[in-house]
């Protein structure tokens, strides 16, 4: 028979219980991100499809702060700011109307779950809701968010907090991530597998440049005959978590002629010093794209991505976004991917393929919009013929949503029997957190089929048109497809009618190659270029002239292999308007009419309470 405990013993039993159900409880956090490039600033969290839950570990033992913005500033922003004092966790929901101090919420909706400190660290773990129909309250959904994150070496000086927090002076800050991700179910690796790390060489990172692209070509091992890339992971280089943004690998095409001296660096992607093969890499597949607070990728276990045999590249290329805000000297980084791959091959090969705006100078957006939309699509017939080829849809499990410095909301249609209906969307882009994004549930594509890409950019702070093109000052409107089986479709685009482009600026009679203006007379002799930023652009005829593009023809292309060919060949296909789909909205959860839909628990309280109220008056009665 078992010995009763003493009192002692149950105390310290209490306490190493504690200890290990906190141990138990930190290891669940599904996702981490260093705020800060100096490290001080560590957020951890996890999610369901009701809440969020994050625990910040900060270096300092005054009050913390972190915020969900609009577009990284204080107005608009939904913001916590907690403390310890006296061994006490303290936990106050605001807002910002501006740029000042941020005012207490009438409705708290952020929860204390615990909190302490030691003598240089704070931590605390808070939650809330994913929607709580606050008005003050930021949604957090899929969507990129901007976090603002601040702190202070002082608590408040009231217990409540209600004279406002000191001043954080430089201890703040702002990262895009994306919060709410698709998890993908963890899988045991194949018996036979190998790795190989794609990583940069020891680049100096300079102090003058907030933002830093860096390309690496790397070449890959030899391999006799076909793998499949299973699993990817991030080589980071301990004390860089914070300066390391994203980056990307691209395959490079085949006979690839470059040489590389061992020891090379590489260079300033952007810059005129990088060679200009390097430059044709971006127009290869993407093989694997990771963001800050990601982790490993895993694919699911039905696919793999293949690379290796005779008819694959030799090189792939690593582009690295490094954010470096404060322009901290003496930074060196070796960062980059290992790629997990495997000669037992799965069951699908994962294809890749591009769908949006055509890259060239048609893609026009005007200066001074708030909002200026684009919008492009692939071809049915071009889809239709690839996949009729491969005699069975398409699974469509991921993709990559893409434009640059301008574009604030992305999103792919899927056009099916006239009702439009999303695949991929995000409201609040940023071109510095290029994400790949699991899909909840595979989008199976068929022929017949329409993919419509849709950007909206803001380019108020612009004095001059911005076209599209490859530079990061240049334009794109495109998404990145991942999908099963391979088929030999490289990219389906479109692009607006340059006669429908040109119209709007006043053109009435052209030659367009080589571009010459016939008509008025007062625009001959101008170039292409010369009539698009010498029209008198203002807000409203941005929308004018987005509305007026919208309701033109494009003229559509496919780039693809042909049977029996190696290499892709470009084929122009036709001029169509725009296809439109009817818009089937889900219910606004915050809404009265729906309150009972979306808030089971409230209903049933309501029905409770009601059957209670009801006993009680028939004993009052008896």
């Amino acid at each position: 028979m078992a010995k009763p405990c003493k009192s002692s013993h149950l105390l310290t039993f209490a306490i190493v219980f504690a200890i290990l159900a906190r141990l138990v409880n930190a290891s669940g956090f599904t996702h981490h991100e260093t705020l800060d490039e100096a490290g001080k600033y560590n957020l951890f969290w996890k999610f369901d499809e009701e809440k969020i839950e994050f625990e910040a570990h900060v270096q300092t033992t005054g009050w913390v702060g972190l915020g969900l913005s609009p577009n990284g500033g204080m107005p608009g922003s939904d913001i916590v700011i907690g403390w310890v004092k006296d061994g006490k966790a303290h936990l106050t929901d605001r807002y910002a109307d501006a740029k000042a101090q941020p005012a207490v919420d009438e409705s708290q909706d952020w929860e204390l779950v615990s909190g302490n400190e030691n003598g240089t660290h704070t931590v605390l773990r808070f939650s809330r809701k994913l929607m709580t129909c606050d008005t003050k309250d930021r949604v957090i959904n899929k969507d990129t968010m901007r976090v603002i994150w601040a702190w202070h070496d002082e608590d408040p000086e009231e217990d409540s907090g209600g004279d406002g927090p000191g001043y954080h002076s430089s201890n703040r800050g702002v990262r895009s991530s994306i919060l709410i991700t698709q998890a993908v179910p963890e899988t045991s690796l194949p018996d036979t597998t190998y790795t190989f790390d794609v990583i940069m060489n020891n680049v100096s990172i300079p102090n003058y440049w907030h933002t830093l692209y860096w390309c690496m070509l790397i070449k890959l091992p030899a391999m006799d005959r076909k793998h499949h890339i299973v699993k990817m992971e991030p080589v980071i280089t301990p004390g860089n978590e914070g300066l390391v943004h994203h980056f990307l690998v691209y395959k490079c095409r085949r006979n690839l002629t470059t040489t590389l001296p061992d020891d090379h660096e590489g260079h300033n992607c952007f810059s005129p010093g990088m060679p200009m093969e390097w430059g044709e890499c971006f127009e290869g597949d993407i093989i694997a794209a990771w963001v800050t607070g990601t982790g490993a990728i895993t694919y699911p276990e039905h696919v793999g991505y293949p690379i290796g045999g005779d008819d694959d590249t030799e090189y792939v290329m690593l582009q690295m976004h490094y954010d470096n805000p404060q322009m901290l000297p003496g930074l060196y980084d070796s960062s980059g991917l290992r790629l997990i791959y495997t000669p037992e091959l799965r069951e699908n090969e994962i294809g890749i393929f591009e769908v949006g705006m055509r890259l060239g100078k048609e893609h026009v957006i005007p200066p001074g919009a708030d909002s200026f939309t684009s919008a492009a699509f692939c071809d049915p017939q071009c889809l239709g013929q690839y996949l009729e080829e491969l005699g069975q849809p398409i699974k469509i499990f991921a993709d990559i949503l893409h434009s640059h410095l301008l574009g604030v909301q992305l999103s792919l249609k899927l056009i099916r029997d006239g009702v439009e209906t999303d695949i991929s969307r995000d409201d609040n882009y940023d071109y510095n957190l290029q994400y790949m994004r699991q899909m909840g549930e595979e989008i199976a594509i068929y022929p017949g089929d329409t993919l419509v890409m849709e950007c909206s950019y803001r380019s108020t702070d612009q004095d001059n048109v911005v076209y599209g093109g490859l530079g990061a000052l240049e334009e794109m409107c495109m998404d990145f497809v991942f999908y099963y089986p391979k088929s030999k479709l490289r990219s389906c685009d479109s692009q607006p009618s340059s006669s429908r482009t040109l119209g709007f600026v006043g053109v009435e009679d052209y030659i367009p190659d080589p571009f010459q203006i016939l008509a008025p007379p007062s625009l001959v002799n101008k170039s292409y270029e010369d009539v698009m930023e010498g029209f008198q652009w203002t807000g409203e005829g941005a929308q004018q002239f987005s509305s007026h593009i919208l309701d033109g023809n494009f003229s559509t292309f496919c780039l693809g292999m042909g049977n029996g060919s190696a290499d892709y060949y470009l084929k122009p296909m036709r001029e169509m308007p725009l296809p439109r789909g009817a818009r089937v909205h889900p219910p606004d959860p915050c809404s009265r009419t729906a309150s009972s839909a979306y808030r089971p628990r409230l209903a049933a309280l309501h029905v409770w309470a009601t059957a209670f109220l009801m006993l009680s008056c028939q004993v009052l009665h008896k």
